[in-house]
């Protein structure tokens, strides 16, 4: 028979050669050699755990001593699955952070000038007519609307959505409080309003000394003409504080039906906001004259709060792709070219031309759509190339983060002598515009995270800001008062429904918030770093100490941020930012000084400063940079040569005995997880077959982890590593060609695997040290399958997906299952892996539990998931197991795993699926007495 039953002995097994003794000690099995044997071993061997005595021999230890020397080798491995971060007390936190540092890391783009240079046509108009392409932030003239303007806005005024509301609210209550942030078109829309309410009235032509025919207003009153007067006038900035001193005064200087349009300030500087009282006595005062007034206020100012009354409501945003259309439409209209219009149309739902956008088509504002648009338009005409368009589209983004920071505060007030906390004194009136930059740059860092989370932040930036500006003064938080919708708006952000997994590892529901375009986090950073050096200090300790928060979405993002503030100030960056955190006694805190590494070594000439630093710190005298360095340097990033990296981890965790071997373990596992996969197990293996004592141990360490990893826990996508990527090395990473190989049943395997995995073994070239060079895999191709194999067991997909990898991973994974000291704990995370590969074939319905290879030829195939088809770990498992089996000790060692999990007391393995992967080993030949392919 070629099988063998779960439950019973091994049927015709094979006869083998037994291993020598040799290999037995270094397989760990120490126990099994007899006295013979243990005095043919050489000196190196069997004293390998006593000292070197001072006359050159070796002194021997007593069997106590060794024994506890081994029990603390024992418990080293089966602390092995820990991760770096297992004593902050936050169950999953490593997982969870690496997720977050794959969505995080090389977001920003904030390095070199960003200067923008605005268009002079921009301010051609004298009021808000931002549908055409001037910009609302002119301060507002005193007089009249000219009749012809009125009628142009009519003819390019796209109305919004709500549009019907405001207008019935106008009329209702005579006043209306429009709330919106600048450049959203508020003040058109005022304008366009009271146009509309007011088209009962015609005035005087200038100069024709008549005045125009009584019509009827659409509430059936008549209209009165008003010689010399226009329907629609604005109120001089100078008298805005006649609303709250002599609201009649104001309303007896609009004409009678005509209309007033007021644009409030957004500071509090020599302003005192009306209440809803004085607006009750201008509503009454208008109403008597059957005149109207629209009042335009920023959410975020002084008079936001009359927003919340019965006279407020806010703007509703432009239809931006509506008038995207149209402004294309305009500017090439007179083309001779019957196409242009299409093709301008194709530019604006390119991909490339939307990155280069970077904020998403629909929250365009009114003024950036005719820009576009205009932009666009010179280019389907030949007057502007590819790159241009692009670099103006870019423009966008940077010039509205340079209006939101001009001046984002007000000046000080004058301060005698600053007392104690708490003591009076006098009030920074410009708390809330600081507070509002703050949340502009918290979402900056943690764009698309909780917005509880930049909430938090975002208060202790405005408080180390506040600190700076009237330092010894203690600064409150306001309470109750705050406006979510219009901060939102003035952010231009939105909240959305997302998921975290800052818990247990679970993902949970949360609201989140992020901008509304991927450019304007990095535009934000840019401006405040590059042009507001003054509040590099506040930032720089802001983010210091968000690297002591206990939520990953908040510290990974930051040490993210962090590693890109320094690329675009190294000297500076790495003084503030990232020396003060890589020695700290807190291991989240070096963990975040390690990512910032990883960050800035994205792009030469860093990464060579970088690799230095690291270098230099993997031999400091001083254990806390030993291991920020060892983390950082599993990041990959850092030094390209796969083996200087592993031997620069084993110097690290051999020193001090051990006291550095699991981050050093975790860090090489981190690069075995990627494309270098095939080069790092190449390492590892010959460490665990030839190596020293301490390569030996990091090896087994390593082999522990892929074991019991998931590929979420190490992996870090590399394709996002930048345009100046390190150059491959010709000898290492020659591009390698894909395969498919059948796994079980002729199913094929996606993925990049090698077609003929193994047979002769890893054996040493005659003469050299080193074993021919593995090719390092495509990036692109080992990142889209290992994201697509994120929950599998890390070993598994590393094998599946890498090319040159499956041989040396079998091999090490092999040797860690028949080692002594680690065997243990990779029996455990092989019992995971089986565990993994059962739940992943089970199929749905039914009375009892069914597989996907149960199902008879011609049925419809099981519903996969979204990852892929079901069974697809399995049949991974069932390819890769036989490669580990070398021995009948092999076999036997499965066999009895297999039997205790389907004795299970809790979760028992079903007997259908043991008896499927028994045959499908006995198929393959390795089920009764191993390969029998190479003796060691």
């Amino acid at each position: 028979m070629n099988g063998y039953d779960v439950h019973g002995d091994a049927e015709g097994a094979g006869v083998q050669d037994a291993p020598s003794a040799q290999e037995r000690w270094r397989a760990g099995d120490e126990a099994s050699l007899q006295d013979g044997e243990r005095r043919s071993l050489p000196d190196s061997a069997e004293d390998a755990d006593g000292e070197a005595g001072p006359d050159g021999g070796r002194d021997r230890m007593g069997e106590a001593e060794r024994a506890e020397q081994r029990d603390r080798q024992e418990q080293r491995f089966r602390e092995a699955t820990r991760d770096p971060l297992a004593d902050s007390g936050v169950p999953g936190e490593t997982r969870a952070a690496a997720r977050v540092q794959r969505a995080a890391q090389a977001r920003f783009d904030i390095r070199g000038n960003s200067s923008v240079f605005d268009r002079s046509s921009f301010d051609r108009a004298h009021f808000g007519d931002v549908y055409i392409g001037s910009r609302d932030t002119a301060a507002p003239v005193f007089g009249d609307v000219p009749e012809d303007e009125l009628e142009r806005l009519r003819q390019v005024y796209r109305a919004p959505a709500g549009y019907p509301t405001l207008k019935r609210g106008l009329r209702a209550r005579r006043v209306l409080v429009l709330g919106g942030p600048p450049g959203t078109g508020r003040l058109t829309t005022g304008l366009c309003l009271l146009d509309e309410v007011t088209a009962g009235v015609r005035n005087t032509a200038p100069g024709a000394g008549t005045s125009s025919p009584r019509t009827a207003e659409p509430d059936g009153r008549a209209g009165t003409a008003v010689p010399g007067r226009g329907r629609v006038t604005r109120l001089a900035p100078s008298d805005l504080g006649r609303l709250s001193d002599d609201p009649g005064a104001v309303a007896d200087g609009v004409p009678d039906g005509g209309g007033l349009l007021v644009q409030l300030p957004a500071s509090a500087a020599g302003f005192t906001s009306p209440q809803e009282l004085h607006l009750d006595a201008l509503a009454a005062r208008l109403a008597a004259k059957g005149a109207y007034a629209v009042l335009v206020v920023s959410p975020t100012s002084p008079a936001g709060h009359l927003l919340g009354g019965r006279y407020g409501m806010p703007c509703p945003p432009a239809p931006a792709g509506e008038l995207l259309e149209w402004q294309l439409l305009r500017h090439l209209s007179e083309c001779p070219d019957p196409e242009a219009l299409g093709r301008g149309e194709q530019i604006l739902k390119h991909p490339l031309f939307q990155d280069a956008l970077g904020i998403l088509p629909e929250a365009l504002r009114p003024s950036e759509t005719e820009l576009v648009a205009e932009r666009v338009a010179q280019h389907v005409r030949g007057e502007l190339g590819r790159a241009e368009l692009l670099d103006a589209c870019g423009h966008i983004a940077r010039r509205q983060a340079r209006e939101w920071f001009t001046g984002a505060a007000d000046p000080l007030p004058p301060v005698s002598a600053p007392g104690p906390a708490g003591a009076d004194g006098p009030v920074d009136e410009a708390a809330a515009r600081v507070r509002e930059a703050s949340f502009r740059i918290a979402l900056a860092v943690l764009d698309g995270e909780a917005l509880s989370s930049v909430a938090d932040a975002a208060e202790l930036l405005a408080q180390q800001i506040l600190a700076v500006r009237m330092p010894g003064r203690a600064h409150g938080r306001p309470v109750f008062a705050e406006d979510l919708e219009g901060l939102l708006a003035a952010c231009r952000a939105e909240v959305r429904t997302g998921e975290e997994e800052s818990v247990g590892g679970v993902p949970v529901p949360v609201r989140t918030v992020s901008y509304r375009g991927a450019a304007l986090a990095g535009s934000v950073l840019a401006e405040v770093w590059h042009r507001h050096h003054a509040a590099r200090g506040p930032v720089v300790r802001w983010l210091r100490d968000l690297a002591g928060d206990p939520r990953p979405q908040v510290w990974v993002r930051a040490a993210v941020v962090a590693g890109e503030l320094a690329t675009a100030d190294l000297g500076y960056g790495f003084a503030e930012l990232i020396r003060p955190l890589s020695a700290a006694a807190d291991t989240r805190r070096r963990y975040f000084a390690a990512t910032a590494l990883h960050q800035a070594a994205g792009r030469e000439p860093h990464r060579s400063a970088v690799r230095g630093v690291v270098e230099d710190w993997a031999d400091a005298p001083v254990p806390a940079l030993r291991w920020t360095a060892a983390l950082a340097l599993g990041s990959g990033r850092i030094v390209d040569d796969t083996r200087r990296a592993m031997e620069l981890l084993c110097g690290i965790g051999g020193r001090n005995d051990g006291a550095h071997a699991l981050v050093a373990s975790y860090a090489a596992t981190r690069l075995v997880a990627g494309s270098r996969a095939g080069e790092a197990a190449t390492v590892l293996c010959q460490w665990a077959e030839h190596g020293t004592a301490e390569q030996l141990n990091l090896a087994m360490l390593c082999a522990v982890r892929l074991f019991c990893a998931r590929t979420d826990d190490m992996w870090q996508a590399e394709s996002g590593d930048g345009p100046d990527e390190p150059p491959p090395d010709s000898a290492t990473s020659a591009p390698s060609s894909a395969g498919r190989v059948r796994g079980p049943g002729g199913v094929r395997l996606a993925g990049r695997v090698p077609v003929q995995p193994g047979g002769t073994g890893l054996r040493l070239l005659t003469g050299q040290d080193e074993r021919p060079p593995v090719p390092r895999a495509p990036v692109g191709a080992t990142d889209a399958e290992l994201a697509r194999r994120a929950h599998w067991p890390l070993a598994l997909a590393v094998a599946v997906t890498v090319d040159g990898a499956a041989e040396p991973l079998a091999d090490l994974l092999w040797r860690a299952l028949a080692n002594r000291l680690s065997h243990e704990a990779a029996t455990e995370g092989l019992a995971t892996w089986l565990r993994a590969a059962e739940a992943d074939a089970a199929v749905a319905g039914g009375a009892g539990r069914t597989y996907a290879f149960e199902q008879a030829a011609g049925e419809s195939p099981a519903d996969g998931t979204a990852d892929g088809p079901r069974g697809e770990i399995l049949q991974a498992l069932l390819w890769l197991l036989p490669r580990m089996i070398r021995g009948r000790r092999d076999a036997e060692r499965l066999r009895w795993l297999m039997r205790l999990m389907v004795d299970a007391p809790e979760e028992p393995m079903t007997a259908a699926f043991a008896r499927h992967v028994v045959a499908a080993m006995a198929a393959t030949g390795h089920g009764r007495g191993g390969r029998g392919e190479e003796q060691r």
